[in-house]
């Protein structure tokens, strides 16, 4: 096969921001009766209900499979008090018999991180997702390994599934707040590496053991620990340093470089060209960004056998889901040629801070249509040679 351009799954997307949030729900459950599942953590963050909540407020009908997750260590009486309000609040929209808890073991401090395979575990025997039309991903209140693994594991299941002719869509919705995200309680963090569940980038394979390893770290702020246990992990050959860009706070991008510079330029040795932009408010816009730089490396390397690539979400939720369909789309997608060996490597919280945040702290509620009857419609419009609707 050609080694040319991989096509983008993603593109054209569909992402409806804050304030269509509910026009589009709206006339997404207007269109038939759709039988939901709501997939949500069991948290302590402010922004834990907001899905829920507008869901409710719709009239949708709604299942839930509440995360439970836990790493072992007793809780802080105000972690404990904000979990348990969100869980009441949870029950006083929905009735008991429509919310199922899955308990999700974390790992000791120090124990081997152990997030993202018992996540897997957990969700696949948690219950059939093709008895449902929509199913929704709310990752406002889950710890990072397990909303990327939720969504990945379903996300495969699903498209697995549309193969016997059973297409339900997969949405991912996140209460985005940068400051919130920093607020909620930054804690310890462990020592080991851990990886998304199935994109480890065959790191110790001894077969690959030759092959270039770049690394797509997306950064945020306050990561220099986090930075330096995956590059010694990794030993990367090449650094590109995503960057967000543009930014709700125009000046931000410039902030983390400027705060991470020496581990970056003295320590790292990062050269400047290799640093990347990526759009901290859509997901799909820095997908195709963090996409097409690993595919310019998948084309450049594969005549010297190849290479490995390895993107780390150190920033927020929304670029954590850009990260997620990025590797996940030159996995599985359409890939000419030889594929990447792809990571998503990540080092956990180990023990949490209490949160600073402040119920009324502002955010903005996002929705990602990630795979069901969208595509079937941007197919057909792109077959007839339409121009891609986008709900931003």
């Amino acid at each position: 096969m050609s080694d040319g351009e991989a096509v983008m799954r993603w593109d054209p997307y569909s992402l409806t921001g804050d304030a269509k949030f509910n026009i589009f729900w709206k006339r997404h459950l207007a269109e038939r009766e759709r039988r939901i599942l709501l997939v949500v953590g069991k948290g302590f963050d402010v922004r834990a209900l907001e899905t829920a909540r507008r869901l409710h407020g719709l009239g949708a009908n709604v299942h839930v499979w509440l995360l439970a997750f836990h790493n072992g260590q007793q809780d802080s009486a105000l972690r404990r008090a904000r979990t348990e309000k969100n869980v009441e609040g949870l029950g006083k929209l929905f009735p008991p018999e429509r919310i199922m808890e899955v308990d999700i073991n974390l790992g000791g401090a120090f124990e081997e991180p152990v997030a993202s395979r018992q996540t897997y575990e957990k969700i696949r025997a948690a219950g059939d997702p093709t008895l449902y039309d929509d199913v929704i991903v709310d990752i406002s209140a889950m710890p990072r390994m397990v909303a990327m693994t939720s969504v990945a594991v379903l996300l495969r299941g699903l498209d697995i599934a549309s193969a016997t002719g059973r297409c339900v869509n997969l949405h991912v919705t996140t209460a985005e707040s940068v400051t919130s995200d920093l607020a909620a309680g930054q804690g310890s963090l462990r020592d080991q590496v851990s990886f998304v569940r199935g994109f480890s980038g065959e790191l110790t394979s001894q077969t690959t053991k030759n092959l270039p390893h770049v690394w797509f770290p997306v950064l945020g702020e306050s990561q220099r620990d986090r930075l330096d246990r995956i590059h010694q992990k990794l030993t990367p050959d090449e650094i590109c340093p995503v960057v967000p860009f543009p930014s709700r706070e125009p000046r931000r991008g410039d902030e983390i470089i400027y705060e991470h510079r020496e581990l970056l330029f003295d320590t790292f040795q990062v050269e400047p060209r290799n640093i990347l932009l990526a759009c901290e408010y859509n997901p799909f816009e820095a997908y195709k960004q963090v996409f097409e730089a690993m595919d310019r490396y998948r084309r450049a390397l594969n005549t010297l056998g190849g290479c490995k690539a390895f993107v780390s979400p150190l920033s927020s939720k929304l670029l954590s889901i850009a990260v997620l369909l990025a590797c996940y789309d030159h996995l599985f997608g359409e890939v000419p040629g030889k594929r990447l060996k792809v990571g998503i490597p990540y080092v956990e919280t180990a023990t949490y801070a209490d949160p600073v945040q402040m119920p009324d702290d502002p955010f903005e509620l996002y929705s990602m249509w990630i795979r069901g009857e969208w595509e079937i419609v941007a197919d057909t419009a792109a077959d007839a040679g339409m121009s891609d609707t986008r709900n931003v």
